[in-house]
């Protein structure tokens, strides 16, 4: 992930919420509209934050399962969506909410689909979610998904994916360098294969299509400024860490560079939706 501590993923949000792209969200809910009730998978439960995004313009009675990566993931999705909904009520295997009128019932289990070559650890339901988690997702591991999709019919939907371009103003000569930098980071191998990185979007866009998916995409770009001065300063320490790497011997340059006061950053994200033939 671009911003990978929880502070920053909860800072994120707001400006997330103002990026999403209205009418790939329009496409989801429409593709569901009437219905009563429906099941969803997120893929990453993460802070919660994609349940928060879209149960407001899904069905009254919802039923989420949430993937987590383990105990601490699962507490961290526990704790965020107790403050968002401060009525839920713990069940045994996760949470319901009842909140503005809908039911939420969530249960959070503990899988890790990378690790499990893209497969889901259970038949997949009417719709699938994932957020930028994807970027860590191999080229087999996406194409296993939408093979397993694509067998039950599933929605998929994609949100807030980094798409290889960011740019943070003013710019600096070596801007380019430092983003390349950050990308072999995105892109290294943990263990399961090199993951897709900024490739990601485009590689699940192109899988949806080759199984006959419907796919809806448009940018959902996030544009950071003074107030979210926090983030700015993070993003440049990730991709000064990723330089490092790189750039063995050369702090001095890398220190100057990471010195220099930014007043904006742009990052390229994408939302998508696949909707089955």
């Amino acid at each position: 992930m671009l911003f990978p501590t929880t502070e920053l993923q909860l800072l994120k949000e707001a400006a997330d919420r103002r990026a999403k792209n209205s009418d790939v969200s329009d496409a989801l809910s429409g593709w569901f509209e009437g219905r009563s009730s429906l099941d969803v998978l997120d893929l990453h439960a993460g802070t919660g934050a994609t349940l928060r995004a879209l149960a407001p313009i899904l069905a009254p009675d919802q039923a989420w399962t949430l993937y987590c990566r383990d105990a601490a993931e699962e507490a961290l999705a526990r704790d965020h969506l107790t403050r968002w909904a401060p009525a839920a009520q713990t069940t045994q295997d996760g949470l319901f909410i009842e909140r503005h009128g809908q039911k939420i019932a969530v249960r959070i289990k503990h899988h890790d689909v990378v690790a499990a070559g893209g497969k889901p650890s259970e038949p997949p339901p009417a719709l699938v979610v994932i957020d930028e988690d994807l970027l860590r997702y191999p080229a087999a591991a996406i194409r296993n998904l939408v093979a397993t999709l694509a067998a039950r019919r599933s929605v998929m939907h994609a949100r807030l994916l980094y798409d290889g371009r960011l740019k943070l103003q003013p710019h600096h000569a070596a801007d380019g360098a430092f983003t390349a930098a950050l990308h072999r980071r995105l892109m290294r191998d943990q263990g399961a294969g090199e993951a897709m990185g900024p490739q990601a979007a485009n590689e699940l866009s192109e899988q949806l299509r080759l199984s006959e998916y419907s796919v809806i995409e448009g940018s959902s770009h996030l544009h950071l400024r003074a107030a979210e001065a926090p983030l700015i300063r993070a993003m440049q320490s990730e991709l000064a860490e990723a330089q490092r790497v790189v750039a063995k011997g050369h702090d001095k340059m890398i220190d100057a560079w990471l010195a220099r006061p930014r007043a904006t950053l742009e990052i390229s994200q994408t939302d998508l939706v696949g909707l089955p033939p």
